[in-house]
């Protein structure tokens, strides 16, 4: 049985890591089931298999792997049927758009969500949540919190790829792929969190919706935190 090692909230159905979602929908798309393995920020002692400290880690039989990128990868070679990423010069420009794409959302989203994060965590994992993050981001999580300059540059953001999805229902085509679920789990790491700073009606929100609905038809219900 394949397992993944996800994170978790206070509530353990509340799994909002947005890399964690790249892999839950990657193994959607592929048809693989696996066993959810959630973790709080600070439970580390399950994760030694991979030689890291970091969520997502995929446990395939007697294969272990980290990362989501390099999770792709491995789910492309060893289940090569309904490719992720693609070969050669597919998977190149998938890499590539996915980098763009995710340096122009993940700033703004972060004022918009790290102190969401804080509020859905465990007491311990506050503590742990605050100290790496401030030390990271050179000041307190309160000061670096702003949604309202977060929705100002994520409306920013958000254009081209609005503009790229009025053309054509997902990034990828036709029909969903590997980038769709690269790009589309920061969007799955707000909705989560409890809000979406997105109209419902534009192209993105389009995409999203049928991201989401896809998702749940086959797995059911997302939990999502109720925040004001």
């Amino acid at each position: 049985m394949r397992e993944l090692f996800e994170l978790r909230g206070a509530d353990p159905q509340l799994l909002f890591s947005p890399y964690c979602w790249r892999v839950r929908l990657a193994l959607l798309h592929k048809g693989l089931d696996f066993q959810s393995r959630p973790l709080c920020f600070t439970d580390k002692e399950p994760l030694a298999c991979s030689g890291q400290q970091q969520v997502p880690v995929l446990r395939d039989g007697e294969t272990v792997v980290h990362d989501s990128v390099a999770i792709f990868q491995y789910l492309d070679r060893v289940y090569p049927e309904r490719p992720l990423l693609g070969e050669g010069v597919a998977a190149s420009r998938a890499r590539l758009l996915e980098r763009m794409i995710s340096q122009a959302l993940r700033p703004p989203l972060l004022k918009l969500l790290v102190t969401r994060v804080h509020a859905v965590i465990t007491p311990d994992d506050q503590a742990y949540f605050r100290s790496t993050r401030e030390k990271a981001l050179g000041s307190s999580l309160e000061a670096f919190a702003d949604p309202e300059a977060g929705a100002v540059q994520l409306k920013q953001a958000l254009a081209p790829l609005d503009v790229w999805l009025a053309e054509q229902p997902y990034l990828d085509g036709d029909s969903a792929g590997g980038t769709d679920y690269l790009v589309g789990s920061l969007f799955f790491w707000a909705w989560c969190l409890g809000i979406q700073p997105w109209a419902s009606d534009s192209s993105v929100g389009v995409w999203f919706q049928r991201l989401l609905e896809h998702y749940q038809a086959h797995c059911g219900p997302v939990k999502r935190a109720a925040l004001n």
